[in-house]
């Protein structure tokens, strides 16, 4: 493996367990059943063991440190190779900062994450959306269904449209926070159009590609 790679795999591990050392350091001060579900205003209405919190993030990482190896397109991984890591970045700050966020809340006595839970996933949303237009073919990552799978051109097609409609509507979201006090009513129809209009159109494409 060459330095930068162990290097970059390093700064990778230390985003993963930042946050585990966290729970660490306060592990005898935190209640055993700490928040682990949240209502999308907050409000937490599930609870389960504070090892979830060790279980996470390290999960996270060595998952995305695995699947190009068990992928059957493994060689693919190579072409978005910067997209890969730009994910598995997104992904481990993502999770780092809701874990860190939820034992800082238990540690200074905080019930309710207020908006913070659904401008997050907005944000994330977002965010993957502006790199989904370039993930290449795999069994992991991005649209999988048999029209994506069986042909290239479907993949790449639908995951440019995927990439646009996520990007905007993960910014439509946020914005709607502004003017929607029940965030049901804004994540909801946001997430049935970003996800059942790019299969959709991966269908019709793949029909149209195999009349020709």
């Amino acid at each position: 493996m060459k330095k930068e790679s162990i290097l970059r795999e390093l700064l990778l591990f230390l985003l993963a367990i930042l946050p585990v050392a966290y729970l660490l350091v306060n592990w005898n001060i935190l209640p055993d059943q700490m928040p682990i579900h949240f209502e999308l205003n907050g409000e937490p209405n599930d609870y389960g063991s504070k090892s979830v919190f060790i279980i996470l993030p390290l999960g996270v990482y060595f998952l995305m440190l695995i699947l190009p190896y068990i992928d059957p397109r493994k060689s693919n991984y190579e072409v978005f190779s910067s997209t890969y890591l730009k994910l598995r970045v997104i992904l481990g700050l993502f999770f780092g900062i809701i874990d860190s966020l939820i034992i800082y809340n238990q540690l200074h006595g905080i019930v309710k994450l207020g908006l913070f839970v659904p401008i997050s996933v907005f944000i994330l949303i977002a965010i993957l959306g502006n790199y989904m237009g370039t993930i290449r073919p795999n069994y992991f990552v991005g649209i999988k269904v048999p029209w994506t799978l069986n042909s290239d051109e479907v993949w790449i097609r639908t995951h440019k449209l995927a990439g646009r409609l996520w990007f905007w509507g993960g910014i439509t979201g946020v914005l709607s926070l502004l003017f929607i006090k029940d965030p049901v009513f804004s994540l909801v129809p946001i997430l049935l159009i970003i996800v059942i209009v790019p299969i959709i159109y991966s269908y019709f494409i793949y029909q149209k590609i195999s009349k020709q």
